[in-house]
């Protein structure tokens, strides 16, 4: 009997091993940062480019090495979405693509959570303070909205962006309300974006700037999508961050 229970629990173990050895977890083990970062190089960031900020993304500068969940969060939401063959190059074999899909995962895991992360212009080397968080969809999956606050300390000029993904939009209006004041309206139309590999395709946006007050509590986006709201929990950031985007994000009226 006791040979046959520790039989049974050698088996079990085995088992159990044989599970953990699939998980995403330790596939994102296995794929290091650099590998990963290759792969954004390759299939992403021809597209979204500091020049052309496609989808309000700039991946030239993405470093798996130092986490930045919201960033993950949609690259994520692109690579889940099918955006990997959009640069026209033949997507990756499905283990690398499984993996790529894991780490990044792990990459995001706390892109709902306020991320903030002081760094400097790709070109001006000006000090940035830049706080961000995601909200998804569950109507949409996988479907996500980024809220970003950016602060250049050295010039107090700042900016709050909204950006969305995978699926773009266009020619549309919709409204931004600050701590549940009356939504301000806000229309997208005139442009799409041009894939910044240099192909003749174009795309609807995928980011807005918006004109609103910095909010004391919440920030909630209105019908981007028909029927659709995202509520950003502004009370949730950073006190100290919060003062210092203060400096370029007044809460006052904007002009």
């Amino acid at each position: 009997m006791h040979s046959a229970v520790n039989s049974a629990s050698r088996y079990q173990c085995i088992f159990f091993a044989a599970l953990v050895m699939t998980t995403p977890a330790l596939s994102a083990e296995l794929m290091s940062p650099g590998q990963q970062n290759a792969l954004v190089q390759k299939y992403c960031a021809v597209c979204h480019t500091e020049a052309t900020k496609n989808g309000g993304l700039s991946l030239e500068h993405y470093d798996a090495a130092h986490a930045n969940p919201p960033l993950a969060a949609m690259l994520l939401s692109k690579l889940q979405g099918g955006a990997m063959g959009a640069a026209g190059l033949k997507i990756p074999d499905e283990a690398t693509r499984d993996a790529w899909v894991a780490a990044t995962t792990a990459q995001a895991e706390r892109a709902k959570r306020w991320t903030v992360i002081r760094t400097e212009g790709p070109k001006s080397k000006a000090p940035l303070l830049v706080a961000s968080i995601v909200r998804d969809v569950a109507s949409r999956k996988p479907a996500l909205y980024r809220l970003s606050l950016t602060c250049n300390i050295a010039s107090h000029q700042g900016e709050i962006q909204l950006t969305w993904s995978p699926q773009p939009q266009t020619d549309r209006i919709f409204s931004v309300s600050a701590d549940g004041n009356p939504g301000l309206p806000h229309k997208l139309e005139g442009r799409e974006e041009k894939m910044g590999n240099g192909s003749a395709g174009t795309t609807g946006l995928a980011a807005a700037t918006l004109n609103v007050p910095l909010p004391e509590k919440t920030l909630t986006i209105t019908d981007l999508f028909p029927g659709e709201t995202v509520v950003f929990p502004l009370g949730d950031l950073d006190q100290a961050a919060r003062q210092q985007l203060g400096v370029c994000l007044p809460t006052g009226a904007r002009k």
